[in-house]
């Protein structure tokens, strides 16, 4: 008797251990948690239906979102700083604290913007800082606790489950690598892929749509050209307005004509507060006027009068902030001359060739040094890098060992905005698995990135993965080994004696038929296969083509 005794209160104490240490959301399909939100919080209530979206994906079970006025149990997951203490909750609307229960490890004050805190206990708590951060913490619930993968665009992996749970015992704080990351891929035409991946656009954070490349927008060439031409850049003896001309940024007319234009853009779009004021396209146009020149020349760089400028603009406006290129001729800092801290400079790496980590080649050192230049002057530096080929979208562009690298580099020189432009159209390059390992980092610099090409592939090519990612390091170590540069604007017949050779080329040839053969029962993952190769049928054609012209 005492030994079944003893075994009875082992059995219960172990399933009441058991139950303490899990939190069960549902329960044969049935829902056991709710969802408590401030329903007066469009994020907050967003990150609630993201939830319960997934949990009847997963489960079945629809789960119920009240507001926080009715009060919470037992395993309810809790989103919103309602959480945080009696004060919070008065302000929010709600004059009865006992359903609140503050938790004394919260750290609201850590979490930047976009950033999250995920703690669970007897509730599962999420808190964030400003921006979207409840929604990206859902994002982490499902994806590393309950195996929700979004791959590519309507590509979900579910594995259902009827029986929900949660550890307890979870107390994560994640803040982004970069408070704004953007991409360019096809990928963002679904909303719910661009929401899962935390990225940005342009529309949504510049007034007025204001991005890059803005000054004919503002003071346009076809509009005042003709009658002023002192508003435009001065070059071989002569003023030169035109779509693509500069303008003579220590004219005083410029200046306020720009800012009367300014401050209407920022009225007629509430709520925006960073506009692009910035270059046109084009190398070398910059004026060189007598005092554009003397500011240029006591500065060191062109760079000089565009701060001179935006540092102008940034004191009559004090609350916005003032976006600015550092791209080709005003890549280099100013020697004296600071940015205000409300000036934003978005500096390109356009012209750094790609094979090795920007700090091991001769042209990536060179924006480095640059780079650095601008980090000493300023903590506002949005960083515009380049991971495409414009000339070749679907030609082999093997960047994936550089790209963690060169942004640890970038965050490590005060880099908080980062546009990856990347070669992401569909049938492009690996625009998929590209897309997917450019997002992860963005948020995080510092993740495993083979563990998270191999989990990619894993998921969108199943038993073709291995041949898969045989190819992609084949065609990494032969890039390396060539010394032949990869850069922006390259073409399969670059690199004919080097990566993409003729011995290189059979064996690209031989793991795309292994990957072909090991999905060939699978329609959909043939298919991504078939897409994947394209880059190397094509390369074979142009390197044919180039062939037999010579021959010809």
């Amino acid at each position: 008797m005492r030994i079944r005794f003893l075994l009875f209160f082992i059995t219960n104490v172990l399933f009441a251990s058991d139950a303490i240490s899990q939190l069960q959301i549902t329960r044969n399909g049935k829902p056991v948690s709710r969802i408590v939100v401030n329903l007066e919080d469009s994020i907050d209530l967003s990150a609630a239906h993201l939830m319960q979206d997934f949990i009847r994906r997963i489960s079945g079970a629809e789960l119920r979102i009240i507001d926080v006025g009715q009060g919470v149990r037992k395993n309810d997951i809790l989103i919103g700083n309602f959480q945080q203490n009696r004060a919070s909750v008065i302000q929010q609307g709600v004059s009865n604290n006992k359903f609140f229960p503050f938790h004394p490890e919260v750290k609201l004050q850590d979490l930047k913007e976009d950033g999250f805190q995920i703690i669970t206990d007897e509730y599962i708590r999420i808190y964030r800082g400003e921006g979207k951060g409840s929604i990206y913490a859902v994002v982490t619930l499902l994806e590393q606790y309950l195996n929700v993968q979004y791959y590519a665009q309507h590509t979900v992996s579910i594995i259902p489950d009827r029986n929900i749970v949660l550890p307890a015992g979870i107390n994560r704080i994640e803040n982004p690598s970069f408070r704004y990351r953007q991409t360019q891929t096809y990928h963002l035409s679904d909303p719910l892929y661009k929401l899962w991946h935390r990225l940005e656009e342009p529309s949504e954070v510049f007034a007025g749509n204001l991005w890059v490349h803005t000054f004919d927008q503002l003071l346009p060439s076809a509009e005042f050209g003709e009658k002023h031409p002192e508003y435009y850049s001065f070059i071989n003896g002569q003023r030169r307005p035109g779509a693509a001309s500069q303008w003579c940024l220590t004219n005083e007319s410029v200046f306020e004509i720009v800012s009367l234009r300014i401050d209407s853009i920022f009225k007629s779009d509430p709520g925006k507060n960073i506009i692009s004021v910035s270059q046109n396209d084009g190398n070398y146009s910059n004026c060189s006027c007598d005092k554009c020149k003397a500011i240029d020349d006591h500065e060191g760089s062109p760079s000089g009068t565009l701060i001179y400028f935006m540092n102008k603009l940034a004191g009559r406006f004090p609350d916005k902030e003032f976006s600015t290129l550092a791209y080709l001729y005003s890549v280099a800092p100013p020697k004296h001359i600071k940015p205000l801290p409300n000036v934003n400079i978005m500096l390109c790496d356009i012209d750094c060739r790609r094979e090795l980590p920007l700090t091991d080649n001769p042209s990536g050192q060179m924006f480095v040094k640059d780079m650095k230049g601008w980090s000493a002057i300023s903590n506002n530096i949005f960083v515009w890098d380049y991971g495409i080929n414009f000339d070749n979208y679907i030609s082999p562009f093997p960047n994936f060992h550089i790209l963690q690298p060169n942004m640890q580099l970038f965050k490590a020189h005060n880099a908080t905005m980062h546009f990856s432009q990347i070669g992401a159209k569909k049938g492009g390059d690996f625009a998929d698995l590209r897309s997917y390992v450019v997002a992860k980092l963005l948020w995080n610099v510092d993740l495993n990135v083979d563990s998270l090409i191999q989990s990619f592939l894993n998921g969108f090519y199943g038993e073709a993965a291995p041949f898969i990612y045989q190819y992609l390091k084949l065609q990494e170590g032969a890039l390396v080994a060539s010394n032949i540069p990869l850069w922006i604007y390259d073409t399969p017949i670059t690199h004919k004696e080097g990566m993409l050779n003729k011995h290189m080329m059979k064996k690209y040839i031989a793991l795309f038929d292994k990957a072909e053969s090991a999905v060939a029962q699978d329609s959909v993952r043939l298919k991504r296969v078939q897409e994947a190769r394209l880059t190397i049928q094509y390369s074979e054609l142009e390197i044919a083509a180039n062939l037999s012209a010579n021959c010809g």
